[in-house]
């Protein structure tokens, strides 16, 4: 048994994606069996569901999932589908909130009428385990059940072994294997600490993981929304690539303007890029969100926006400080954007009060999720000196 408590470190995962592997097990498959896609009124069925899941439109991703109950009563694309329908519903979700274990058990009824499949439907029972245990993984892992989550991540890794070898025949399978080929190495390059927990799995190759995601973004069908995504995600947190994340999102922003997730995206997309015009009308839906997370992004936002564009300190420090305000009520979600809030918070006050200018500094550090914010926290640091 491992023993984690030996290296002393905070978990600091990759967020994930929504619905990351929903859609890539609902595939189709080459050269074996497949119950669900033998029919293309189910397959049709089933986008549609994912199109609506996207559009957070509960009332019409319900009526489609129940319609593919009706025509698939045991199959566990059912259970698969509430579980996301839950996660986008109740997005950011915390593990300590009801709701989580109502979408925990629906992954669980995922595993086991995946193994009550006929082998052959081989591919399909693969695919929808791999799907319910990557989701459980990421949760255990966020409430700090790491063992937990390690186990759920070996048996996860097993089946995406399988999907290596399908890769070359089928291109639904580029997503999760330029996942893999890229974070095997990206994850553990910018969090060393956990390389020796990672010893059981192969090597990967970054470079042949953006192609292959590149190719899955143009290749793909099911799964071409969750390749947008997932790369703009690598191109603004870890390539620094604001542009082509812009290229991406703005895809998805443009499709699914309901969803407010891909807004927060998006928008972060274009601050990084150092597009801020369109910033106030963007972020309207945001600080008029019910939920604190989205609030919180907006004021990041805007604060952003009038320290940048309007070379406004003043009304950027009011909005920086409604964010981090909210801090006890996100609950550890959201802290790439606080980190931007404590920042500017920093920014504001180093002329004028550089005792707080370093508290929040620090602070920035503390929350930082990407090196380039702790960097410019220890630039500004250094000036106070």
């Amino acid at each position: 048994m491992i023993n984690t408590n030996k290296y002393n470190f905070k978990i600091t995962r990759v967020p994930y994606i929504p619905g990351i592997l929903f859609l890539m097990a609902m595939m189709t498959t080459v050269s074996t069996s497949a119950q669900l896609f033998d029919s293309d009124a189910d397959k049709q069925l089933i986008q549609e569901a994912a199109k609506y899941i996207y559009r957070l439109d509960s009332a019409n991703s319900k009526i489609a999932i129940d319609k593919v109950s009706s025509s698939l009563p045991e199959h566990p694309v059912v259970p698969l589908m509430e579980a996301v329908f839950i996660l986008w519903r109740e997005m950011p979700m915390h593990t300590t909130d009801s709701v989580f274990f109502e979408f925990e058990d629906k992954l669980k009824e995922v595993i086991r009428k995946s193994q009550k499949m006929p082998d052959e439907y081989k591919a399909e029972k693969i695919f929808f385990e791999m799907s319910a245990r990557g989701f459980l993984a990421e949760h255990y892992a966020d409430e700090g059940a790491y063992l937990k989550a390690l186990g759920e991540a070996h048996k996860t890794y097993g089946f995406m072994k399988d999907g290596f070898k399908m890769v070359s025949y089928e291109s639904e399978f580029l997503l999760t294997s330029g996942l893999y080929n890229y974070f095997r190495v990206a994850y553990p390059e910018k969090h060393p600490v956990y390389k020796p927990l990672l010893w059981f799995f192969k090597g990967g190759d970054k470079e042949k993981g953006l192609e292959q995601l590149e190719r899955a973004v143009h290749e793909t069908i099911i799964s071409k929304v969750e390749a947008h995504l997932y790369l703009s995600y690598i191109y603004l947190r870890y390539e620094r690539n604001p542009q082509k994340a812009v290229y991406y999102l703005e895809k998805l922003f443009t499709l699914y303007p309901e969803n407010s997730y891909f807004r927060a995206k998006y928008i972060e997309a274009l601050i990084e890029g150092s597009q801020l015009k369109d910033i106030p009308s963007l972020t309207v839906e945001l600080r008029n969100h019910s939920r604190d997370y989205y609030q919180m992004s907006g004021e990041v936002f805007m604060g952003i926006y009038e320290e940048r564009f309007n070379n406004n300190p003043k009304y950027a420090i009011n909005y920086f400080q409604q964010a981090v305000d909210r801090i006890d009520k996100l609950r550890g979600q959201g802290n790439h954007y606080v980190s931007w809030a404590f920042l500017g918070l920093g920014r504001g006050y180093l002329k004028s009060n550089p005792k707080l200018a370093k508290k929040n500094l620090l602070k920035a550090k503390d929350f930082a999720e990407t090196k380039w914010v702790k960097k410019e926290a220890d630039r500004l640091l250094e000036e106070l000196k």
